[in-house]
């Protein structure tokens, strides 16, 4: 815990966590764009490199010009410190990468200097309030967390921002910085004491249940939650993790597909299951950032996956959301990392709900057809949908992910594949667990399965080594064994017949 009383003015910090940012003075500025040199009399007139020289004196001057600005009856301003967590060894490349985004996703009446090895600060003119610095916190966060690349390595980072504002009673620039480092600090600690804490009454609260012969306690549960929001709020890319899952090829045991998703193990609250995390993504404005960073790590593993049974590339399934199919650029950044790993766009389908699939321009569809990248409609209602509903949108497959909570779930998965028939689309019943699960879907005639019966999301190296299995199902698929006897006060042993091998 950082010393909320530090002032920065001194040279070097000897207290607790000095060790970490080294100088504890502001040095440098960030490099402007050429248009910034041509103001000298501005805040943002000195140009120094970011690893430069000491600039301590311009930084206090700019938060002493916003108090000043404050007590002449002026608008607020905010001193964010924001810290940069790359991967060990990153090197200088990746703070000044950190830098010139930081510096462009600012105003020109801002100004941003480093302040240590991995921390940087920043004063926001003419804040309004809390509320919008915030905002500008948020906007930062986003802009740094996108996934950086120095010398062909990919580079994520975490970045955590304390935000002060300024106020007119303020005895020192040292109290402004001091407080927004005792926010960022008191942050943290704050939700790494809730996480454990609730991770510890969670596992017993699902003791007491157990023990009394009850279930576990659901995820549902209203404060897990709102722990999930304080831990999504906390993490970075680093945290996160791609995984995939196999779709089944029910006619003959073989894998069909393989779709990739998100994973999240948090250290105190365990898997997080992405029904609780994505629609907090999508919510913090990070599903973008989070969706690309998939899609370059999807686009480079689908290149590797061994051929199907016939021979044809196998096909690698993204699902993606509403905010990804209408940011600029989004169908472009799939093709490059496609390229990038030498894979083609027949190598990719795109799973959509239908929200997803009405946000998508015509314009971005007929891009997506040109490219033979296949849509995938996953439908999330418990009974499938009316042909009528389907026949005129531009997929190619079906999926249905809620079947087997319908009242009917029998009646439902037939009335899935009458559907398919009729339209002549393949449908893919998800979420089969159990044995009873997979005959239900085999009885209603649907050719493809996906769900942990068949396996769970896994990391790359499990799936390959699945995928190079012939018909790697063909168990589950095969007949129940056969046993022959006589009558049952005989003495002669049942004799049992193995199942015969799928063809």
């Amino acid at each position: 815990m950082t010393d909320s009383r530090r002032d920065p003015s001194p040279p070097a910090d000897t207290r607790p966590g000095a060790h970490r940012r080294g100088v504890a003075g502001l040095v440098g500025r960030v490099r402007r764009p050429a248009t910034d040199d041509a103001s000298p009399a501005t805040d943002n007139a000195v140009q120094d490199d970011l690893t430069g020289p000491l600039s301590r004196r311009r930084m206090h001057q700019a938060i002493d010009k916003a108090l000043t600005h404050l007590r002449d009856g002026g608008e607020p301003s905010a001193v964010l410190l924001v810290e940069v967590d790359t991967q060990e060894g990153s090197g200088e490349r990746m703070l000044g990468i950190a830098a010139g985004r930081l510096a462009a996703s600012l105003r020109p009446e801002d100004l941003v200097g480093h302040y240590g090895d991995d921390l940087f600060v920043v004063v926001a003119r003419d804040v309004t309030d809390e509320a919008a610095a915030h905002k500008v916190a948020a906007r930062l966060t986003r802009t740094l967390e996108r996934p950086l690349d120095a010398d062909d390595d990919e580079e994520a980072v975490h970045v955590r921002i304390g935000l002060s504002m300024v106020q007119a009673d303020d005895p020192s620039v040292g109290e402004v910085v001091a407080r927004a480092d005792a926010a960022m600090y008191a942050e943290r600690d704050r939700a790494s004491r809730e996480a454990r804490d609730y991770a510890k009454a969670y596992t017993e609260r699902n003791k007491v249940n157990r023990d009394a012969g009850g279930g576990a306690v659901t995820s549902s549960d209203a404060s897990r939650e709102a722990l999930v929001e304080a831990a999504f709020d906390r993490s970075s890319i680093v945290d996160f993790d791609v995984c995939y899952q196999p779709i089944a090829d029910l006619r003959g045991g073989s894998i069909a597909a393989i779709e990739a998703s998100l994973r999240w193990e948090h250290a105190d609250l365990g898997a997080i299951d992405p029904e609780e995390f994505l629609p907090v993504a999508e919510q913090r404005g990070q599903m973008v950032t989070l969706g690309h960073w998939m899609i370059e790590k999807a686009c480079a593993q689908t290149s590797r996956w061994p051929a199907t049974r016939d021979g044809r590339p196998m096909r690698t399934c993204l699902r993606v959301s509403p905010s990804q199919v209408t940011e600029p650029g989004f169908l472009d950044s799939i093709l490059s990392a496609l390229a990038l790993g030498g894979a083609s766009g027949q190598q990719l389908a795109l799973a959509l709900a239908q929200d997803a699939l009405d946000a998508a321009s015509p314009e971005l569809l007929e891009r997506i057809a040109d490219a033979r990248i296949a849509l995938l409609l996953d439908h999330r209602a418990a009974d499938p949908p009316a042909a009528s509903d389907v026949a005129n949108l531009p997929v190619a497959m079906l999926r249905l992910g809620r079947c087997f909570t319908a009242s009917d779930p029998a009646g439902a998965l037939r009335r899935a594949a009458e559907l398919g028939r009729s339209l002549e689309l393949p449908v893919v019943a998800q979420s089969v667990e159990t044995r009873e699960h997979l005959r239900a879907v085999l009885g209603a005639g649907l050719s493809l399965g996906q769900g942990r019966l068949f396996a769970r999301p896994q990391g790359a190296a499990a799936i390959e080594e699945l995928v190079r299995r012939e018909r790697p199902f063909a168990g589950l698929l095969a007949p129940a064994p056969v046993k022959l006897g006589v009558a049952d006060d005989a003495r002669e042993p049942v004799i049992e017949l193995g199942a015969p091998a799928v063809p």
